[in-house]
């Protein structure tokens, strides 16, 4: 999410201030990531910034592996960041093979 991209200007009616408001302010980028079953979202996750190698490792450890169930496939697509050997050995420290 891009805060930054935000819109500063509109419209509204003649004599009237218009007030806007921007998602948190801060404008920074912010990533949000999560996991998708048949049924719900599980393992969101908010950081500050860009996702780069090191978050995305502790968001396999710390946050997605947790909530897994039992024989639960999880497909990566191509992203560099998802090629990254600490997540992939947490994951395989969790059950979970490459196949």
């Amino acid at each position: 999410m891009k805060t930054n991209l935000t819109r500063q200007r509109g419209w509204s009616p003649r004599g009237d201030r218009l007030a806007m408001d921007a998602p948190f302010g801060s404008w920074d980028t912010q990533t949000f990531i999560a996991g998708l079953t048949t049924d719900a979202m599980i393992a969101p996750w908010v950081i500050k910034g860009a996702m780069d190698g090191p978050a995305f490792a502790a968001y396999v450890e710390k946050v997605l592996v947790p909530q897994l169930a039992p024989e639960t496939a999880v497909i990566l697509d191509n992203l560099a960041t998802h090629k990254n050997a600490q997540a992939a050995k947490a994951m395989r420290d969790a059950g979970y093979a490459p196949g």
